[in-house]
């Protein structure tokens, strides 16, 4: 072959191998090595309204699981509750959506029953709580809650539980699913809000439109939007304020909110720079300071 042919080939060739090799890489951490991990990720909040008795509570914050029936899924729900017990929390929270994708014509969503089966394994000191999501209405959700409860989780919906904890009350919230059953949203049955309170929702957004006088609410449903990119962050996510309240901490007049990542993937089984995460949350009382003046 003529020399110089072969120089042009190469010169062609070598970008060309390099761009696939690139692009198989990224599908793969994409549509693969992404989506089937996760990571326990710890945050530490303080609150004005908290009982110093309940200071240092740890509560396990789980989301959007979107559980398929794929042994392969199964197994890493598994090990999600296996590390979730490893951090020994005091409360473990549920944020809705169990259920898999809305569309299941390949008939691979796990049932509420086969999920309840192994969310059961979930360990803490005062119980695990759940929220509905809008997948697990679409699905059936009196069968999901029917199965969490066979199983000894509370699921909450226009209602809350009151703990009694070192002989202090804390009260866990649960609103009902934005998407599906706003219209069932009941604020009259929730209780005084001079008792601390954790209040869960599975959708963000009733953070800002409710406004509601608790001091801490708990979210998931955006997956933190699955795919980011560097420096722009989340493309979108399931929200009427866009990409607003993605994933983590945010603050509004005075009050706390906390949007977890979520652990599942809806419509396509892609996460990108979004890793899915157990969210564990250490809780203590704010320290007033005073200022002294003269």
């Amino acid at each position: 072959m003529n020399p110089k042919l072969c120089e042009k080939l190469l010169i062609w060739l070598i970008p060309v191998v390099a761009l696939l090799i690139i692009f198989t890489t990224l599908w793969l951490w994409a549509f693969k090595f992404e989506p089937e991990s996760f990571s326990v990720n710890h945050s530490e909040v303080k609150l004005q309204n908290w009982h110093k008795v309940h200071n240092h509570l740890k509560i396990a914050v789980l989301a959007d699981i979107h559980q398929r029936k794929i042994p392969d899924e199964l197994q890493r729900l598994r090990e999600i509750i296996k590390a979730t017990n490893a951090e020994k929390p005091d409360i473990v929270v549920l944020l809705g959506d169990f259920i898999g994708r809305r569309f299941d014509p390949r008939k691979v969503n796990a049932t509420p029953e086969i999920i309840a089966v192994i969310l059961k394994d979930l360990q803490s000191n005062y119980g695990t709580y759940a929220v509905l999501g809008n997948h697990d209405w679409w699905h059936d959700g009196n069968a999901v809650r029917q199965a969490l409860e066979k199983v000894g989780i509370t699921v909450l919906e226009n209602s809350y539980i009151p703990l009694t904890i070192h002989g202090k009350q804390l009260n866990i919230i649960g609103l009902p699913d934005r998407t599906t059953r706003h219209k069932t949203l009941d604020l009259s049955k929730l209780p005084d809000n001079k008792i601390p309170s954790i209040v869960l929702s599975h959708d963000p957004d009733y953070f800002e439109e409710l406004e509601l006088p608790y001091e801490l609410m708990l979210a998931g449903h955006t997956h933190g939007g699955q795919v980011k990119l560097p420096w722009i962050g989340a493309l979108i996510t399931p929200s009427k304020y866009g990409t607003k309240y993605s994933e983590g901490w945010f603050e509004r007049h005075g009050k706390k909110l906390f949007v977890t990542r979520g652990l599942g993937a809806s419509i396509i089984r892609l996460r990108f720079l979004c890793p899915p995460e157990v969210a564990i949350l250490n809780i203590s009382r704010a320290e007033v300071t005073t200022t002294l003046s003269f």
